[in-house]
């Protein structure tokens, strides 16, 4: 969303109702993510990221419990974590903001979608978040500077939970 001209056309593609996120282009840990409820609101929100020069995009809302990072090295995932929605006040899954993790195996389909992700990216080492309402799988965002400190990891190297200090080693390995 570049403009005011581009906000109903970028609200349509994400089906036009509300809420919506909105995210920064540079967010981490969560922070540059925000959800808003009404028209009004997502116009002089980003009439205020704008005035900072925020590159911004828009996102459908999907009411969820938990997210999947998985971390994907030069065409391998590596690990992977599913970041649950414990703080009720909040919508956002980071484990920067207090949430909780265990460890995540993907199915084969989510794998499928996360190194495809990756590999479109053209990242060399990329976090890709994914979300499932229902029986589908929607991407969130790919991330070209992913953190290590959501563990506990599910360790594709080890097929097992792992630490994040154990999921550096394997990326250095």
């Amino acid at each position: 969303v570049n403009n005011e001209d581009a906000i109903d056309t970028a609200l349509e593609k994400v089906g036009g109702k509300f809420p919506v996120i909105i995210k920064t282009i540079t967010g981490a840990e969560g922070i540059g993510v925000s959800r808003v409820d009404s028209y009004e609101s997502l116009k002089s929100v980003l009439q205020s990221l704008w005035k900072f020069g925020a590159s911004l995009i828009l996102q459908e809302y999907m009411d969820i419990s938990y997210d999947i990072r998985s971390l994907v090295l030069n065409g391998n995932v590596v690990a992977s974590v599913k970041r649950i929605k414990s703080n009720k006040k909040d919508f956002r899954t980071n484990k920067a903001l207090g949430n909780d993790t265990e460890p995540y195996e993907l199915a084969k389909d989510e794998k499928k979608l996360v190194l495809k992700a990756a590999k479109i990216s053209g990242c060399y080492y990329a976090g890709v978040d994914h979300i499932t309402v229902g029986k589908n799988h929607y991407l969130l965002e790919i991330n070209g500077s992913p953190g290590s400190g959501a563990e506990p990891y599910y360790g594709y190297a080890k097929e097992g939970p792992i630490s994040s200090e154990e999921l550096i080693s394997d990326v250095l390995d």
